[in-house]
């Protein structure tokens, strides 16, 4: 019921057959236990009883039990994971009214379908979303990439710029100053000869 829920949001189903079909499967497995337990009695209790610790003690309280709260018991079963089956086959055993069975059945399966077909369908919508999330997240990554491998072109670029531009400069005042130093030295040359 969860997957189908997610399904239907994804639209792979049509909402009223989905829904014919959950609700009858759901409605139909309780009245299948309800004619197993009816069919089979105390025989089925005593049966499965001892593989679950449960005696004859336990199953006589069960009876009293159900008997003053049969309707409330078999609507809070329905609408819960797992103990509808053990309820059900009490239920037939204790050949409970076919009238009160079918209204307390028809509505816990509503219940039933509608929760869990709800949850499902959240399921697929945050799905949807967190897909919606990841492409954002992704194009946000990609712009945040982007503008990293830009700035760290541009650093570079700056760096080795500044570091050519330094160095070219120490080389030119070196070149300057030695092409200076010649030239001096040149002049000093000449001027000395001419004294001499």
């Amino acid at each position: 019921m969860l997957l189908s829920g997610a399904l239907f949001k994804f639209g792979y189903f049509k909402f009223w057959g989905l829904i014919a079909i959950l609700f009858s499967g759901y409605f139909l497995n309780g009245i299948a236990w309800y004619l197993i337990g009816r069919a089979g009695g105390y025989k089925i209790l005593e049966k499965w009883g001892k593989r679950l610790h449960i005696t004859r003690n336990l199953i006589e309280k069960l009876e009293h039990y159900f008997k003053h709260h049969s309707i409330k018991t078999i609507f809070i079963t329905r609408i819960t994971y797992g103990l509808s089956m053990p309820a059900l086959l009490i239920a037939g055993s204790l050949k409970m009214k076919w009238k009160k069975l079918l209204s307390v059945t028809f509505m816990a399966t509503i219940f039933w379908v509608a929760m869990m077909m709800g949850l499902g369908y959240v399921f697929g919508l945050g799905y949807s979303a967190m897909g919606k999330v990841m492409q954002t997240i992704a194009t946000g990554l990609t712009i945040l990439i982007f503008a990293i491998i830009t700035l760290a072109i541009i650093a570079v670029i700056y760096f080795s710029t500044r570091l050519i531009r330094k160095r070219f400069f120490n080389i030119a005042e070196k070149e300057e100053s030695s092409l200076l130093d010649k030239t001096g030295e040149m002049f000093n040359h000449l001027f000395k000869d001419k004294k001499d």
